[in-house]
């Protein structure tokens, strides 16, 4: 189950870094960027921090778990 919600986080990150890439790509072909675009690449980053910490916290839970069935072991 957590590597399925590994799977998702990972592939709903590479969605959004994709779509940070086209509002990178409208911003730097426009002489007049505009205002929509900022704050669209601005919210897509924040998102992709969002899943970046996501994933932080199931890598450590994950290992948490490792730890603890390693304790049970001992």
């Amino acid at each position: 189950m957590a590597d399925d919600a590994h799977q998702v986080l990972i592939n709903a990150r590479a969605a959004l870094t994709k779509k940070r890439l086209s509002w990178a790509q409208t911003i730097a072909g426009q002489a007049d960027i505009p205002e929509n675009a900022v704050k669209a690449i601005i919210d897509v980053q924040q998102a992709i921090e969002v899943i970046d910490i996501a994933i932080e916290e199931l890598e450590e839970a994950e290992l948490q778990e490792l730890e603890e069935v390693e304790d049970e072991d001992d």
